[in-house]
């Protein structure tokens, strides 16, 4: 009885979810103004739903341009954007700008689209990304470009476009761990836990050849030590 409960409950939350995007896309395209405000109000609701509360270790970089961190689940974008309170450009796959309404949260708020299948997209990304943080906007990266939905305390090979990116405009890179998110979706229920989010030391990584390797061992020496305490 208690499952049944506990799933219709996380139902109810999905819809409440879903709504809630809905609405907030459907006001970025009434007033993309406005579109800051109603992403930190979505985000915070959405992550109220999952989160008992948050920690946050080390401390975000003001003038960081490139966040790149583990991808855990869809909860990531919301869960980074209710911990910054600065306005976030996020890379997508070109299709989410096709799906009604929903489009409005990528299309009006300077959110940048990609066709990685094609090249000149590719490029096309590289000018976005570095058009986005002259103006001073934090850009994130997943680079991972997927989840680990077999285990998410480990993270998957690196994709190369990220390095690509980082190198090529020399943005000054802030890595992150995010902990715990992917564990309040299980047995088909959601529950509450305290998430956690780890910030790293930024860099630039004309400092260091070697920077992506060595962060991607970091993040994943991290993840060790954060999962090894829940197991206590």
């Amino acid at each position: 009885m208690k499952t049944l409960l506990n799933k219709l409950i996380s139902y109810i939350k999905l819809a409440y979810g879903a709504i809630v995007v809905f609405f907030t896309g459907l006001l970025c395209g009434i007033n993309p103004k406005g579109e800051l405000k109603y992403r930190k109000k979505c985000s915070k609701k959405l992550i109220d739903l999952v989160a008992q509360n948050i920690e946050i270790e080390g401390k975000p970089d003001k003038e960081a341009q490139l966040l790149i961190g583990n991808h855990t689940h869809n909860l990531d974008i919301a869960l980074m954007e209710s911990v910054i309170d600065e306005k976030l450009i996020w890379v997508a796959k070109k299709e989410l700008g096709e799906i009604p309404v929903i489009k409005y949260m990528l299309t009006k708020t300077d959110m940048i689209l990609v066709d990685r299948s094609n090249k000149s997209s590719v490029i096309k990304m590289l000018k976005e990304i570095k058009d986005r943080t002259k103006k001073g906007y934090k850009v994130v990266l997943f680079p991972e470009g997927t989840r680990n939905k077999t285990d998410p305390t480990k993270m998957i090979k690196w994709k190369s476009g990220t390095k690509a990116v980082a190198e090529k405009l020399n943005l000054k890179i802030q890595p992150f761990v995010i902990i715990n998110l992917p564990f309040c979706f299980e047995n088909g229920a959601i529950s509450k836990k305290k998430l956690k989010v780890v910030f790293l030391d930024s860099f630039y990584p004309n400092q260091n050849p070697n920077w992506f390797e060595e962060t991607k061992h970091k993040m994943q020496q991290i993840l060790n030590k954060e999962y090894s305490k829940e197991k206590k």
